[in-house]
């Protein structure tokens, strides 16, 4: 995992071959001039989404896991949480989809941190996360999918 500011991103471009392009994206988008949606990205291995989602509490989160994408989570109108959860700790596994490249697990994260706007997240295949969460009741964010083998 790890958490910086969107002016740092550069600093991360050698971890996959292709954050050089995700990170580029990251910092010249102007992702409150673009619609919800996909965004495209012109990169087979890149998705870009953008949308609205429900906030919740720590206690309802559950955390999730990707097997085969990387993900790069943008908060855009407000700080958010997130907690975080080895994947060698999680336990409860309420299903694989493989079409979404997704699990969600019945467990408490161990470490929770807070991600401002201006900020951006980058959570690995060995990085369960439970998102969404904060006081305000909707959040909009930006959600790089970065397809990587595991």
């Amino acid at each position: 995992m790890i958490v910086d500011n969107i002016s740092q991103a550069q600093r991360y471009i050698a971890l996959h071959s292709d954050f050089a392009v995700a990170m580029n994206l990251l910092q010249q988008l102007d992702f409150h001039q673009l619609n919800d949606g996909e965004i495209p990205t012109n990169h087979p291995n890149i998705r870009l989404f953008i949308g609205v989602e429900p906030m919740r509490t720590r206690e309802v989160a559950k955390p999730e896991q990707h097997r085969y994408h990387i993900d790069i989570q943008i908060p855009l109108s407000s700080d958010e949480e997130y907690g975080w959860l080895d994947v060698g700790s999680l336990k409860n596994g309420l299903g694989y989809d493989e079409k979404r490249d997704i699990e969600f697990f019945d467990c408490a994260p161990s470490v929770w941190i807070n991600v401002g706007v201006g900020q951006f997240a980058v959570f690995f295949p060995n990085d369960a996360h439970a998102p969404l969460v904060g006081n305000q009741t909707h959040i909009r964010k930006a959600i790089f999918k970065i397809r990587c083998d595991k």
